[in-house]
Formats: structure tokens, sequence, C-alpha cells
């Protein structure tokens, strides 16, 4: 087999392939062989037929699988030689076969991850958020928690803070019921705002069985535009109130957690947690702003062929997931393709950057990951057995060091993040 590498536009690859005949004439043995085994000709038993009278009665039949046997075998042989390991299946064209006795020649057009140059990868200039829990944030917190161990009772009339189950059926401007418009167990609670602020204070007063007509205005899809009027019957079904407990020794205790037992120790936990959650927040923006600068700073184009598999995998995971019958497919590769390339470009250049920067992986930073879990023996010897688990583990540590790697090397300013608008 003699093979010829071109090099066509960006990562794009030829190969020309010639094979001589006594290359082929070997796959065509076996081929004959195959044949043999089961053909039925009359005057021979099944097995036994001459291999000169196979190639004869089933010339046209041992031609086409000599074919195929032969390009797939020389194709995977063919990027060994060359050695080129292409991100796709490539594509076979400008097949020459007449005929074992002829050799054949082909050609095959594959497409290569690209070569990264790298330009710079370090001493980035990047902005770090760093926020520190308030006490507001404390507050906020522990009132959610008193609220979650809030208990209820039934009372007479609704007032403001109450929380009612009501039945409403919604109205044309004739005061006539829209039939399938009518919606059963709605919670409301008034004062929240989480309803309709207009229409909650309108059930103040309410009581059980009333009831009353609600008139407010539906949400607007333009925020410059006032959305359409809206009333529905509001049937009362039941009023309750909440009781929250006090903010007290008391309510720490009841979260039985033997490291609480006073409202001090609460806050405390409270605004390490917060804490916790705000840092990991920081860190996964601060990640996002490093891959993305390196990228800017390390242009090259993502294999399309990359491309294109990855949003297949969007399609089929969204056809699965999905109970439409048709999705328009067009749409959402246009829709997804920008996370395709930043992903696919994000896999290369950290290859290529943990190849330059010889990372590795040993035995110890596996276990030191997996004790980090906090499993029992019996659960981290399993993930052992878990060659898959184990991979994906891998992944997450190299790509770890690689980021901590960039981080120490970059130029970070910390800043407090920005205020949100409400």
């Amino acid at each position: 087999m003699q093979c010829e590498l071109k090099v066509l536009e960006k990562n794009l690859r030829q190969i020309d392939i010639d094979i001589e005949t006594a290359e082929l004439v070997e796959i065509e043995k076996k081929v004959i062989r195959d044949i043999q085994k089961t053909a039925v000709v009359p005057g021979f038993r099944k097995g036994k037929v001459p291999a000169g009278l196979i190639k004869k009665r089933y010339a046209d039949v041992i031609q086409s699988e000599v074919l195929e046997k032969a390009v797939s075998e020389f194709y995977t042989k063919a990027l060994e030689e060359v050695d080129i390991k292409p991100v796709a299946q490539g594509s076979i064209t400008n097949i020459d076969f007449n005929g074992v006795d002829s050799g054949l020649k082909f050609t095959i057009e594959v497409e290569v991850e690209p070569e990264i140059e790298l330009k710079k990868y370090k001493k980035l200039k990047l902005e770090k958020e760093v926020a520190e829990v308030t006490d507001q944030m404390v507050s906020d917190a522990l009132e959610d928690m008193r609220r979650h161990f809030a208990t209820t009772k039934e009372i007479d009339e609704a007032v403001e803070g109450s929380l009612l189950s009501v039945e409403l059926q919604e109205m044309d401007e004739n005061n006539t019921p829209i039939v399938g418009r009518k919606y059963e167990d709605v919670a409301i609670e008034i004062g929240s705002g989480k309803f309709d602020e207009d229409m909650e204070k309108q059930l103040i007063g309410a009581t059980r069985d009333e009831e009353r007509v609600l008139r407010g205005t539906s949400p607007s899809p333009d925020p410059e535009k006032p959305g359409e009027p809206v009333s529905y019957m509001a049937t009362i079904k039941t009023i309750e109130e909440q009781e929250i407990p006090p903010l007290d020794d008391e309510l720490a205790k009841g979260l039985q957690d033997d490291d609480i037992e006073t409202l001090d120790q609460l806050k405390e936990r409270v605004r390490t947690n917060l804490q916790a959650n705000l840092d990991r927040r920081g860190k996964q923006q601060f990640t996002s702003r490093l891959i993305d600068e390196l990228l800017k700073e390390n242009p090259f184009d993502a294999p399309e062929a990359m491309v294109d598999n990855y949003l297949n995998h969007v399609l089929n995971d969204l056809k699965q997931r999905s109970k439409q019958e048709d999705i328009d497919e067009e749409s959402v590769r246009k829709k997804y393709r920008p996370d395709a390339i930043h992903s696919i470009r994000w896999h290369l250049l950290k290859q290529k950057l943990i190849e330059v920067e010889n990372l590795e992986v040993n035995e110890d930073d596996i276990k030191e990951k997996i004790n980090s879990f906090g499993m029992g023996g019996d659960e981290a010897g399993k993930i052992f057995q878990d060659m898959n688990f184990l991979n994906r583990i891998r992944e997450d540590i190299i790509e770890e060091k690689l980021l901590n790697l960039l981080e120490e090397h970059a130029d970070v300013t910390e800043v407090q993040p920005q205020p949100v608008e409400a």
C-alpha cells in the first residue's frame, strides 16, 4: 500500500491510497472461502464447491465484497501510516477498482484537530468578584428558616398574611365564565405579591365559602406595554394564618444538629453556608471569564465535524426528552451552535495546555477526591470498580489542576460584585 498525504484547507486532509494486486489477493481468498461455506451448487456438497467455480459463478459478489473489505481495512492502515487522528469518520471518494488484477485506488478526506499555536495563556488580566455575606443576608436566611418551620391554623376571616386556598374561574368582559379557564386549589398568600398584589388585597375580609370577583391586569410580555384586564370569580375554600416560631435557641435546637444548640451557633452556621455559596458562585464566574479570555487570546477554528457531532447529540437528547413529534432541527442547530463551538474550542485548548504543562493525575489524587465525597468504605470501593466514573473523576481533577495553574499565573484583580438592579 502506498499513501500520499495532502494538506487541504484548515483542518482538512486528503490521503491518496494505491493498493497493489498482491495485497488484494489475500482478501479475495478469504471472501471465496466464506462463500464456499454456504454456497449451494448442483453436483457438489455444501462447503466442497471448488474455489475456481465459486470465483466464476459469484464474480460480481466477490468483487463487491473484496472492494468493501479492502476499503475498510486499508482506510484504517492508511490513517496509522500517515499518523493522523480524524475527529470524525472520513469520506471515501475517487474509487478506482475493476477487479483484483488491476489493483485498487481511492481517496480519503478527513477532518483533523487543529494545530493549536499557543499565543498567551499566562499573565492574563482578569477581574475576580469577591463577595462577603452581609448581616441582611443572614437575617433573610433566618427569616426563611422561621417560615419553613411555621405552622398554620384555620381562621374565620382573611387578613394580611393569610394563606388561602381558592377556586378561580376566569370570566370575560361580560362576566361570563370562560370554558377551560377554571383552576382548582390555587394557593394565595395575601401581601406576598406572588399571585397579584392588587387582587390579593381584594381578598382581605373574605370568609370561607364566600365568592368574590377579583379584577386585575394580566402580565404583559412587553414591559413597556400594559397588560390586558382580567377578572376571576374566586371561591374561598380555606383560610389559614401562619404561626411563625420566634427566632431563639429553641428554633436552633429544632434543627436536630448536634453542633447547633444556640441561636448564635445557628447564625454562624448560616453565615458560613452563605459564604460558601457566594465563594462557589464567584469561582464559577471567574472560571467562565478565564476560559473566555483564553479562547480570545488563542484563536483557532473548531473542526466542523466536531461541531456537527455535538449538535447531533443535542438534537438526540431533545428528541428523547421532548414530547413534541416535530422538532425544528434547523432552529435547534442555530441556537446551540455558539455553545458547541465554545465547548469544542475549550476542550481542544484544554488538552493542548495539559500536554504543554505536563499535568498528570495519580492514584493519590483520585483517592483524595473520592474521600472528599464523604462516602463509606464500601461505597468508595465500588467507585474504584467503575472505570467510567473513575475516568470522569480523572477529567475533573486534571481540569481543576489546569485551572488552578492558570489562576496562579494570571494577573487577578479582586473586585466587589456589581449590585443587581431590581
